[in-house]
């Protein structure tokens, strides 16, 4: 794949590190990467071509643009993935007019403004580096939930497993030993520039006086005319060199472990807690303090204080802080925890993967419908039966009017089989496709469905208990009694093309389950499934419609590629495999309302406005309804 990365920038940025990281693993896997930015530092074998992107007059960005649009052309660009606003407002466009799927990812808050929560300039296959940044984007600008995935940055790990530097303590800082030395690596232009004023006009005459300290910045590439002044007045009122600042360093290795401690945030505080050494975290926005096991999750969701919600922290708590940290020193087993615990957490491979998973979704739905129907039944039977209270049955009349309606319209039933197949680069999708869904694998299906369906050749998806011992719906006590297929049944429909996913073992509400339970559930069914029908089983339905997080790992870590929910999931498929929304069809449904539910609006159309059900006497209760998600 041709990959091009878009950034912003004048100095080293987070952005950039992260940028760099993540194409050198794109590039061992086999890709091909270019990258567009100001200015790029980093060591990197992509391909670098300057481009004036930070350059924001209107005319300059109608320039980058077409520049972009060009690069796209020429180099038969697979996919576009811009790291900061600017960015992401240049390559959104040029995607846009190029037809070329495009992935942003945000690293900081955002500037709020009406235009910013006018126009998504991200588009809809959005990283974000935090939790809290996820937030910001969802509260502050609009941008739906659903086409934002958090993805940390990236470290490789091997990087960080080094024996200590060669080089002394001494010959590395320039600082007698005795002395304690605090390491800040950081821009000094912009919200970071101002924590390190913070801290050398507040911060370290409140510890000085108490121990021999130094604080080693280790600056970027730019140097605001005030630092020069402002160290030496801070020197010189606390008698000595307690503030020394450094060149821009390419290997900050050695740094971090000969220091005593590190503030930073970001990727800063990550390498350092890498490095096994003792890490408090201030960044652009809050301070977090000390990063050790019991805080580590919860620095996290601010990238360690760079993107959580704007505060101003006291001179006074940090320096105690610091002091805290310098007078207990060294505590290896702690430090190597942490080591082990980041290097696990932000490592580049699974990073890499995950945002492969992003590029991926984001071509699958430039190639795709924006929506793609995924409707859900369960019986199909020949007239309504007497003493059913919940709906969960079409009529054989009512079923074959609706494919019939289907096939005049020009839809393709698919399976998630067919869109694997899609998924994968070895099969186009089918014109109007359209996924039919049965759940819990009633006999009817086999006797009535299954022919219909052949008759209109079409396909389907039965979602099937698979209990051995009882072979009836035994799990609803408020509908009357039915057998489900038999294997031989199963085995028949599976081998005409009609495919089995999971539906557990017993109907079993995964929600109110220990996970040991649930999982026992989800992937034994996967397994008795398979065994079954003799095929791989690629799909599963949560019964009831019942989901959280864990159950939905638990269902990828079983196998399954895909899961289906009830009422709940984003509008488009591809944007979460394991939580795809379902539209019912009830035995109430009109020709006319089978026709709204199979329009690509619909969902959003009943979302926003609460369309009601179709009007029918037959129609159960509001609290029968919410007894519907199976």
């Amino acid at each position: 794949m041709n990959i091009l990365h878009v950034l912003s920038q004048f100095e080293v940025t987070g952005a950039e590190v992260y940028a760099a990281s993540l194409v050198s693993e794109q590039l061992r896997q086999g890709h091909t990467a270019y990258i567009v930015s100001d200015t790029f530092s980093t060591p990197t074998q992509g391909i670098y071509i300057p481009m004036p992107i930070g350059r924001r007059s209107y005319a300059q960005r109608v320039s980058n643009i077409r520049a972009i649009r060009k690069l796209i052309r020429v180099n038969k660009i697979d996919l576009v993935h811009a790291h900061s606003r600017a960015a992401s407002w240049i390559a959104h466009a040029a995607c846009r007019i190029a037809k070329t799927p495009f992935v942003s990812t945000v690293h900081g808050r955002q500037h709020i403004h009406t235009s910013s929560r006018s126009f998504n300039i991200y588009g809809g296959n959005i990283i974000a580096v935090s939790e809290d940044i996820r937030g910001h984007l969802v509260a502050d600008l609009n941008l739906p939930a659903e086409h934002i995935t958090i993805i940390p940055n990236g470290l490789d790990s091997a990087c960080w497993v080094a024996p200590k530097s060669m080089t002394s303590r001494s010959r590395l800082y320039g600082v007698p030993s005795g002395i304690k030395i605090i390491l800040f690596v950081g821009r000094l232009s912009g919200p970071k520039g101002d924590v390190v004023r913070f801290l050398v006009s507040q911060v370290l005459p409140l510890l000085v006086p108490a121990r021999k300290i130094v604080l080693v910045i280790i600056a970027g590439q730019q140097r605001p005319n005030d630092f020069g002044s402002l160290i030496e007045h801070v020197n010189t009122k606390l008698g000595w060199q307690a503030v020394r600042l450094m060149d821009f360093q390419t290997d900050l290795r050695p740094y971090y472990r000969h220091a005593d401690l590190v503030i930073g945030s970001g990727r800063v505080a990550m390498e350092a807690l890498a490095a096994g050494t003792r890490t408090m975290g201030f960044g652009e926005t809050n301070y977090v303090g000390e990063i050790t096991s019991a805080t580590f999750a919860e620095a996290m969701k601010s990238n360690f204080g760079d993107t959580g919600v704007r505060s101003e922290p006291g001179s006074k708590e940090i320096a105690h802080d610091i002091l805290a940290v310098l007078e207990t020193g060294s505590r290896k087993n702690e430090s190597r925890s942490m080591a082990l615990a980041t290097r696990q957490h932000f490592s580049l491979a699974e990073v890499a993967k995950r945002v492969g998973s992003v590029y991926e979704r984001a071509i699958l739905k430039a190639k795709s419908p924006d929506v793609i129907p995924v409707l859900m039944y369960h019986r199909v039977v020949a007239e309504a039966p007497a003493n059913s209270k919940h709906g969960v049955w079409v009529t054989a009349e009512k079923f074959e009017r609706q494919l019939a309606s289907l096939q005049k319209r020009g839809f393709s039933t698919m399976t998630f089989r067919q869109y694997d197949d899609f998924r994968n680069g070895k099969a186009s999708l089918p014109p109007k496709p359209i996924i039919l869904t049965f759940d819990d694998g009633y006999q009817d299906n086999y006797d009535i469905a299954f022919p219909l369906l052949r008759r209109y050749r079409s396909t389907a998806v039965v979602y099937m208990v698979v209990d051995n011992k009882r072979r009836t719906n035994y799990w609803d006590s408020d509908e009357p009694r039915v057998p489900l297929m038999t294997v031989a049944q199963m085995r028949e429909m599976a081998q005409a093309g009609i495919e089995f996913g999971s539906h557990t073992i017993t109907h079993a509400r995964l929600t109110d389950m220990p996970v040991s339970a649930a999982r026992s559930e989800i992937k034994k069914s996967k397994m008795q499934l398979e065994r079954m029908i003799g095929q791989e089983v690629l799909s599963f339905a949560y019964p009831y419609g019942a989901l959280d997080m864990n159950g939905k790992k638990l269902v990828e870590q079983s196998g399954y590629k895909y899961a289906v929910a009830a009422d709940s999931g984003p509008l488009n498929l591809a944007n979460d495999f394991f939580e795809i929304r379902r539209i019912q069809v009830f035995p109430w449904t009109t020709l006319l309302g089978f026709w709204k539910k199979t329009q690509s609006w619909y969902v959003a159309y009943k979302e926003r406005k609460a369309l009601p059900f179709e009007s029918n006497t037959n129609r159960p209760s509001t609290s029968a309804l919410k007894k519907l998600k199976r």
